[in-house]
């Protein structure tokens, strides 16, 4: 039995050109998934360092409100400890009360007050730290305060932002300002022993802070960047200068 001409299969050249067609059509489709699923985790990440910085800028907007209370205003004549030999103010180092801003810088910010509203002063510290995995990271302590002098409480911090891009006295993150935000920031470092009247007039605190991403953009091959700003205009119940209990009204 003889096949008929028109019922003959493809030959060899055609089947190989086919598969290369094929190929070619099947590895363009998977280096779009390929670039798909990079630009996805590019943008998670992303979103997830937006997420951090955004999460890390409200609760320093939160602490801040409450830097100053419980003031020495709070309590009856004669119930803190008086210490003479405090440098500022009288009422500094009873740990029952609060002097609200004690030390700010490019990369520093230093307040007491009762951040979680359950009577206890605390001292918290945020503070820019150039060493370490994913740093320069941005770093917070929060810790009961102790009966000594502001400055010299023992922070113990813990990691909040990572990948921080600036932080230096060209490239703050924070701003102090005594006459709110569209004044002319004062100059740091200010701090409550050896600048006491200049951090006692600050009326407003501003942060900015630049995030990279840890992922590279696949199309730029570079690390997105995120920059956030926030301005918090605060009482500043401060007992920094000398002879008064705090500034604020």
């Amino acid at each position: 039995m003889h096949m008929r001409q028109d019922e003959r299969g493809f030959s060899l050249i055609e089947l190989v050109v086919t598969i290369a067609i094929f190929s070619v059509i099947m590895g363009v489709m998977f280096q779009e998934i390929d670039q798909a699923s990079q630009s996805s985790g590019t943008e998670r990440a992303k979103l997830d360092v937006f997420q951090e910085t955004r999460a890390f800028m409200d609760l320093m907007a939160r602490d801040l409100h409450e830097a100053g209370y419980p003031s020495p205003r709070s309590f009856a004549p004669g119930v803190l400890t008086l210490n003479p030999m405090l440098p500022r103010s009288p009422y500094a180092a009873d740990s029952r009360a609060a002097v609200g801003l004690t030390r700010i810088d490019v990369g520093d910010l230093w307040f007491e007050g009762d951040v979680d509203g359950n009577g206890t002063v605390a001292v918290v510290q945020y503070r820019l730290d150039p060493a370490g995995d994913n740093c320069p990271c941005l770093r917070r302590s929060q810790q009961p305060k102790a009966n000594v002098d502001p400055l010299n409480q023992t922070p113990v911090y813990q990691v909040e932002v990572q990948n921080v891009k600036n932080g230096t006295t060209d490239n703050p993150i924070f701003f102090a300002y005594s006459h709110g935000s569209t004044g002319t920031p004062l100059t740091l470092p200010l701090d409550f022993n050896s600048a006491p009247s200049a951090i006692t007039s600050v009326d407003t605190i501003k942060v900015t802070l630049t995030v990279e991403s840890p992922v590279r953009d696949p199309k730029t091959s570079l690390k997105p960047i995120n920059t956030l700003i926030s301005t918090v205009r605060l009482n500043n119940c401060s007992s920094a200068t000398s002879g008064q209990y705090l500034s604020c009204q």
